[in-house]
């Protein structure tokens, strides 16, 4: 609220089209849909907004299954607005997203798509940016969209040389993965407390605190276990020998002691020169 010079205020203008009320809505009117579960969704038409919430029994995510926050949120849009051309809304897009996502949590051996509900609100391409935004922002961090990456990742992004993702560190099983190296920056232990630091600043109030626990998460040091060769040696960079063994014999990955080195051999090989 302004003063004017004769000391009056000035009320604010209602804008009805703000994007902060538009946002409101696309979120409110998500949350508010009947939530269906994930194995038995059939099929419909359409784009749009979904949303992912787990009912299972795993330890790791009961509170965010209390608290009825989703675990992970997404989008399928229509297309060919790029062109000029208006949204083909005849085509399964959503549907088909929702239930690429079934087949993949299928895969995992220690997830199944019983264990999932989803939430969906069919929309129009131009509304669907503006919903995923205003949804991630409020239940920030949504764990498998920040914190456990590697969930949607399409399967041409993944191969040994990048190693396995969060996501499918924590879910073996995925065929995409299964002859990646193990996660390069934590181990399983590591990643399942890092996860849990997450779900716990997910659930704080949105505000200032919940922003900068994040971000301290975010910052922590990384236990780097392995990287990619350097120059011409082709080898794997091992730097925590005992855990890249112990991690990759776990996911069942042959790792041949021709394939890769110790990071002391180049600092003595530098000391040497």
């Amino acid at each position: 609220m302004s003063y004017s010079p004769s000391g009056s205020t000035t009320a604010p203008n209602f804008n009805p089209l703000s994007l902060d009320l538009l946002s409101r809505n696309l979120r409110e009117e998500l949350d508010r849909r009947q939530k269906i579960p994930l194995d038995s969704v059939e099929r419909f038409t359409g784009a749009g907004l979904y949303a992912l919430y787990y009912k299972g029994d795993l330890p790791l995510y009961q509170k965010l299954k209390e608290a009825d926050t989703p675990i992970y949120i997404g989008k399928a849009e229509a297309g060919n607005s790029s062109y000029g051309y208006p949204p083909d809304q005849s085509k399964p897009k959503l549907f088909d997203r929702i239930a690429d996502h079934r087949a993949s949590i299928n895969q995992a051996s220690n997830l199944d798509a019983s264990h999932f509900d989803v939430r969906y609100l069919v929309l129009d391409d131009i509304w669907i940016v503006l919903g995923e935004r205003a949804l991630l922002r409020a239940h920030s961090p949504v764990l498998w969209n920040t914190l456990m990456t590697g969930f949607g990742a399409n399967a041409s992004g993944m191969d040994r040389k990048n190693g396995r993702s969060i996501w499918d560190s924590i879910h073996p099983g995925r065929a995409r993965a299964k002859d990646s190296l193990c996660y390069r920056k934590h181990s399983r232990a590591e990643l399942v407390e890092m996860i849990s630091k997450g779900i716990e600043i997910s659930l704080m109030p949105p505000g200032s605190s919940r922003s900068a626990a994040l971000e301290n998460l975010r910052n922590q040091p990384q236990k780097i276990i392995w990287s990619a060769s350097r120059g011409d040696d082709k080898r794997t960079l091992v730097y925590r020998v005992d855990t890249f063994i112990e991690e990759n014999e776990y996911f069942e990955v042959s790792v041949d002691a021709t394939t890769w080195r110790h990071a002391n051999e180049i600092e003595e090989a530098s000391h040497g020169e």
